[in-house]
């Protein structure tokens, strides 16, 4: 079995695409192309370049070009630097393609995650298994739409500020835990199976132990390369609340540079919160208080 040719052309034409814009905007951060390029394009070549003829290394390819390629490209932030490098009419087109609701469906995080664990029982439970390993076509079509998948969930939830997205990130965390659950599934169920899946088409003298070291790495690297996806999303948080702070620091800076003419007692002292929220003190809250007039 030959090594991804298409992968090869995918990663060149990436990294093409990628210097053009570093060339465009000029002073964009050097961390952020070597990330993409030494780590994004250079993983999606060395996944290439593996040919699956045995269960563990198709196995292993399924799960780096679903969450391993798209998670080091996404550190390169590529939406960011293709929105600063293309011209005004090119930037709006992909804002708006962007926000479509089908490409904004699949780049929440409560159901791209979903999505990533269902993929897997797709592959190797059904018939596209031997198919895409009897035909090439198939197989680098499959590979194309692993890696797609990866990136359009990945790359816009790590790029949430350039997009100024609103994601509820305590109920994406809940679901990226039940994620990391649910991709252990297809490691498990292949290493406890006694039947060969795919009989004949893999390169080995013992299907059966070769299948279940494959089990053995899907199981594992679910879990490991979840645990980036988990961090990933505790930062976006952190950035997301780092920003709401900021905001209303800003707001509140303006409302009192605005603010002219001698202070008054009741502009000068604010109220705090609990005597003001109706939860709090019902109908009296609007005059709980105040000071007695004299």
């Amino acid at each position: 079995m030959l090594p991804d040719l298409v992968g090869f052309a995918v990663a060149a034409i990436a990294a093409t695409l990628y210097l053009w814009g570093v060339r465009r905007v000029r002073r964009w951060p050097l961390r952020d192309t070597a990330a993409f390029l030494l780590l994004g394009v250079g993983s999606l070549v060395a996944v290439s370049a593996i040919a699956p003829a045995r269960f563990p290394a198709y196995a292993v390819e399924v799960m780096a070009l679903l969450l391993v390629v798209p998670f080091l490209m996404a550190l390169g932030h590529p939406l960011q630097l293709a929105l600063g490098a293309l011209p005004p009419r090119g930037a709006e087109r992909l804002r708006t393609a962007l926000a479509n609701p089908v490409a904004r469906l699949f780049s929440q995080p409560i159901v791209g995650p979903l999505m990533l664990a269902v993929l897997p029982f797709g592959i190797f439970f059904t018939a596209l298994l031997p198919a895409s390993l009897t035909h090439p076509v198939v197989l680098a079509l499959l590979r194309l739409v692993l890696l797609a998948a990866g990136i359009i969930v990945l790359v816009p939830l790590w790029e949430s500020q350039t997009l100024e997205t609103r994601i509820p990130y305590a109920l994406a965390l809940l679901v990226a835990f039940i994620e990391l659950l649910a991709d252990a599934l297809p490691g498990i169920i292949i290493r406890l199976d006694t039947h060969v899946l795919a009989a004949g088409q893999f390169v080995t003298a013992h299907p059966l132990r070769d299948q279940q070291l494959g089990g053995d790495l899907l199981w594992g690297m679910g879990e490991v390369i979840d645990l980036p996806f988990l961090v990933l999303l505790l930062v976006q948080w952190v950035r997301s609340d780092a920003r709401d702070a900021r905001a209303a620091d800003e707001a509140l800076d303006a409302r009192r540079a605005s603010t002219t003419g001698p202070a008054t007692a009741e502009a000068v002292w604010e109220r705090p919160w609990w005597e003001t929220d109706a939860s709090v003190f019902g109908d009296r809250a609007p005059s709980f208080g105040e000071h007695p007039k004299e």
